[in-house]
């Protein structure tokens, strides 16, 4: 098990290290990407695939924003910034009526539907899995856990009315930060 999960976790690393998510982190204010390890951000989903709708992104100064509605039921938000780190912000927003959120059974299942809209995505299914494997670390206040070396997660959320709101970040990290 322990060999898997450290298979799945190199594959994720990989991912976001190749910069299918498009971008990296560092000063958000940069207003051009043309000198930056990871290029310019690019869109990771599109409306094509069933479970995405009102799909959109816009590239802006210093960063990518993607939104779109998954599976007629989820905001999504992703904020790629920077330039030589990899740092994506995902918020994940719904209707709760009321209801107690368990973040972390909310942060694996949204990992885990973004993972199943298909073959390109399966890095996100890898990374719900991790956070299962995680699950009593992983608290929203905003620590950060470490999914793998150099590469870091950490989560907050917020219930606001009839809404709720999950953010997580997914980053790199300095070897000094582990």
């Amino acid at each position: 098990m322990k060999r898997a999960l450290a298979g799945i976790i190199f594959s994720f690393g990989l991912w976001a290290l190749a910069g299918l998510g498009g971008c990296a982190s560092d000063p958000p204010q940069r207003q051009s990407f043309e000198d930056c390890l990871y290029g310019a951000p690019e869109p990771i989903f599109d409306a094509s695939l069933p479970g995405v709708s009102q799909h959109r992104f816009e590239l802006q100064p210093g960063k990518g924003v993607e939104r779109f509605v998954l599976n007629q039921s989820t905001i999504v938000q992703i904020e790629q910034t920077g330039c030589d780190q990899i740092r994506q912000e995902f918020t994940f927003s719904w209707d709760a009526a009321g209801r107690r959120e368990d973040w972390a059974a909310q942060a694996i299942q949204k990992y885990r539907e973004l993972g199943e809209l298909g073959a390109p995505y399966l890095s996100f299914s890898a990374i719900s899995e991790v956070l299962q494997a995680r699950k009593e670390k992983l608290r929203p206040r905003g620590e950060a856990i470490s999914l793998q070396p150099g590469l870091a997660f950490r989560i907050t959320a917020a219930e606001t009315g009839q809404q709720s709101k999950l953010v997580t970040v997914l980053y790199e990290t300095a070897p000094e930060e582990e």
